[in-house]
């Protein structure tokens, strides 16, 4: 190897050497510092221990703690032993707050054990600064008296700093607290008065730089047992926010974005609470609750409720008073999707049992989709829009519903076999819903077949009397209006009063839509309706009607008008009708009452023709037939041919006794034919004794007439008698001389009713009340 290379050998080892000779001395160096400060850190401890050990007597401590707590408490405190644990921390052992006034002789608060930990350095200045007092498994046990005070002693808190002096040196050091915490405690509450209890189980409290006269940090965990009937539960609550204790003067407590969470559910309930003076407390909760079902609720008893609510958000103001027995409601307010609900109001629980009285209302909310929050809504179809408002009352261990007022905007649903359709309107119920009403604007009712379209109507149930008013609608495309009263609804002696309008009537169309009713209501009717079988054959018109008449209106009274009225065999203008009907049961033995009615300006139709299709038509028709059939053999003439035979006036006026129909007076006077009617027809043993006189006017002669087929004026006229069964009636000839005698005589007597009442009606504008 050449002289070279030699000495670039030497010079790299030269090299790593130093370097190597350069960290090895850091090392060592370092080494040596770090022991250094150990030893110096350990030395100053030390000397802080000797200073406390010196300083402080633990004898002393415990009895300076004792007596402290008694005079700020003004209860007797009990401290079996001091313990020094640890360099910076002593234990006080056995530690506990007696009752004098709840549980006298029992513990007020008790712990397992209390720790100090402090600081050391400040022992220097003069300082003691404690980091945290910690109380172990402590018990609080408030108590009410039956008297409604509590055990809970006035904490008297010093104006300035404590002081505490050296019984070895003679040295004061100021004393300071920093921390306090509450470990696994456990927080009961019982009324004597009443027996009620509570409990706060796994109570843990962490106070930051507690100051008791200014907001401070703390965190909170525990756990809420109560007892709901027979089910004991646990409800977790965690959170944190800021306290202001105000020296112990319970007037001026106050609680600061208390941010918790309270686990009643899968998801735990938010919270953030503001609270004020715990005299009288002034609260404002925020609560955000998450989606839950009823078996989310087994808490309370109601995992069986068929329900389930969306995302909502709560706030709650109010105060509590008396105690905390009073709850002051200023403004509730919950949020869930579409729904707003406002509360207000109180619950006093100074009564037993608790009083309450509420006030609740809400926002106008869509109602469809609703059924998937309350699955039972489904089957009645809703759409539209909805309020509701509510006075919610609590008495005697009775909850009652002074109030319930509900609105509708474009409603449409299946109620019970009755559709409605884009109603506006409004319900109203009192009284625990022994006080009904209800009121349509505009809509569409359909029931079954028949429809009610631009429904104005309102309705009311009050001390067991039903009132309905239709002011105006169209049924069936026809204007209608009707007024209904029942009086003792519930009683099988109701009295029902109705007055109906038609612009138009034909009563085979008004008969379908009481059938319609008739069909919607009684399924609906606990046994349903029981009607006799329908029959076929001779007179099964009469026996079928007769037979189905309905049982709930078996006093009915009122009137009946239309601006024109047509059926099969006759119609006309301004019909009108009076009755008063009592006994209105299937079977008419017990029908009873007055019927007037009068018809005017009309026509009957088909007289011959319809006489041959009905059985009962061709009874009464036969003067009139017999007459034609004279006219068709030349023996008068007439001037126009017997098909649509016009009147001027058509009346009745009849009596029902138990089904029996006596003839007041009846009469038609037209300017061809006049006719008049006399007699009974009885409806339930289907027999009659009538006598019928007809007279053709503005006849002129082509051929001699009998003696027996004119009046005395000469016309042409006709009277006799039908009697015996409808079966088989007896036809007696009459003369007929009197005949337009009598006729004038039924015109001039009239009926015993001018219509008045219906008129009235017509024009009037009435209304239920609320």
């Amino acid at each position: 190897m050449s002289k070279k290379n030699k000495n670039k050998n030497k010079k790299k080892k030269g090299f790593w050497a130093w370097i190597w000779w350069f960290f090895t001395s850091c090392f060592v160096l370092s080494l040596r510092t770090v022991l250094f400060t150990v030893m110096f850190l350990l030395l100053i401890a030390a000397g802080l221990w000797l200073l406390f050990l010196k300083t402080f007597n633990a004898q002393h401590i415990s009895e300076l703690i004792t007596e402290e707590l008694q005079k700020r408490l003004d209860r007797p405190v009990i401290i079996t032993s001091l313990d020094l644990k640890f360099i910076n921390t002593i234990e006080l052992k056995g530690f506990s707050v007696l009752d004098t006034e709840g549980a006298p002789g029992h513990a007020l608060l008790s712990a397992e054990s209390v720790t100090l930990e402090f600081r050391l350095l400040p022992l220097l200045d003069q300082q003691l600064v404690i980091d945290e007092v910690s109380l172990n498994a402590p018990r609080f046990n408030v108590v009410r008296l039956s008297d409604g005070t509590y055990n809970m002693p006035q904490i008297r808190s010093p104006r300035e700093k404590s002081v505490y002096t050296s019984e070895l040196t003679g040295k004061k050091f100021t004393v300071s607290v920093e921390d306090w915490a509450v470990h696994n405690g456990v927080l009961s509450y019982k009324d004597l008065a009443t027996g009620v209890s509570h409990a706060i189980y796994g109570l843990n409290l962490h106070f930051e730089r507690l100051r008791f006269n200014e907001l401070s940090r703390f965190k909170a965990e525990m756990v809420l047992r109560n007892k709901w009937g027979d089910n004991i539960s646990d409800m977790e609550i965690k959170g944190t926010g800021h306290v202001n204790f105000a020296d112990f003067n319970w007037n001026n407590f106050a609680l600061r974005s208390l941010r918790t969470q309270v686990f009643l559910f899968q998801k735990p309930v938010d919270l953030l609470v503001d609270l004020d003076n715990l005299r009288t407390p002034y609260f404002n909760v925020k609560a955000s609750v998450p989606a839950f079902e009823g078996k989310d609720l087994s808490l309370f008893h109601a995992e069986k409720a068929e329900f389930s609510l969306p995302k909502s958000e709560i706030t709650a103001k109010g105060m509590l008073d008396k105690d905390y027995r009073l709850l002051k409601l200023t403004q509730v307010t919950a949020s869930a999707a579409d729904v707003k609900l406002n509360v207000s109001g109180s619950l006093d629980f100074t009564k037993a049992p608790y009083a309450a009285d509420l006030q609740a209302s809400t926002n106008f909310f869509n109602l469809a989709g609703k059924n998937r929050y309350y699955p039972p809504v489904g089957r009645y179809k809703l759409t539209g829009q909805a309020s509701a408002a509510a006075t919610i009352t609590r008495a005697d261990g009775k909850y009652a519903l002074p109030l319930l007022t509900v609105q509708g905007k474009d409603v449409s649903g299946l109620f019970y076999g009755f559709k409605a359709a884009g109603v506006d309107g409004e319900f109203q119920a009192k009284k625990n819903f022994a006080d009904l009403y209800a009121l349509t604007t505009t809509g569409k009712v359909t029931v079954s077949k028949s429809v009610f379209d631009k429904l104005n109507m309102s309705a009311s149930w009050r001390r067991g009397n039903l009132y309905a008013y239709i002011a105006s609608t169209e049924l069936n495309g026809v204007p209608f209006k009707l007024s209904l009263s029942v009086n003792n609804l519930k009683s099988a002696r109701r009295k029902i009063r109705t007055s109906i309008y038609w612009k138009h009537l034909d009563p085979m169309a008004f008969i379908a839509t009481v059938r319609d009713f008739v069909d919607v209501i009684t399924p609906l009717v606990k046994g349903g309706g029981k009607f006799k079988a329908p029959v076929e054959g001779p007179l099964s018109w009469l026996r079928n009607f007769r037979d189905r008449l309905p049982g709930f209106m078996p006093n009915f009274a009122g009137n009946l008008t239309a601006d024109t009225f047509s059926t099969q065999v006759l119609s006309g203008n301004r019909f009108s009708a009076e009755f008063d009907f009592t006994g209105m049961r299937a079977g008419m033995k017990n029908l009873s009452g007055p019927l007037e009615a009068r018809l005017e300006g009309g026509v009957i139709h088909q007289m011959e023709k319809l006489a041959e299709e009905q059985q009962a038509l061709n009874i009464t028709f036969q003067p009139f037939i017999m007459m034609h059939r004279m006219e068709r053999a030349g023996s008068f003439k007439v001037g126009q041919v017997l098909k649509d035979v016009p009147f001027n006036d058509m009346a009745a006026s009849v009596d029902f006794n138990k089904g029996r129909m006596q003839i007041n007076n009846a009469y038609t006077v037209g300017p061809s034919i006049s006719a008049a009617v006399s007699g009974w027809t009885d409806w339930v043993n289907e027999n009659f004794d009538i006598i019928i006189w007809t007279m053709f006017n503005n006849t002129s002669r082509s051929g001699a007439l009998a003696e027996n087929l004119t009046d005395e004026s000469g016309n042409p006229a006709l009277a006799f008698r039908v009697t015996s069964s409808m079966l088989k009636p007896k036809l007696e000839m009459l003369r007929a001389k009197k005949t337009g005698e009598t006729i004038r005589a039924a015109q001039q007597k009239g009926l015993q009713t001018d219509f008045k009442v219906a008129q009235e009606f017509i024009q009037g504008d009435f209304h239920a009340k609320k």
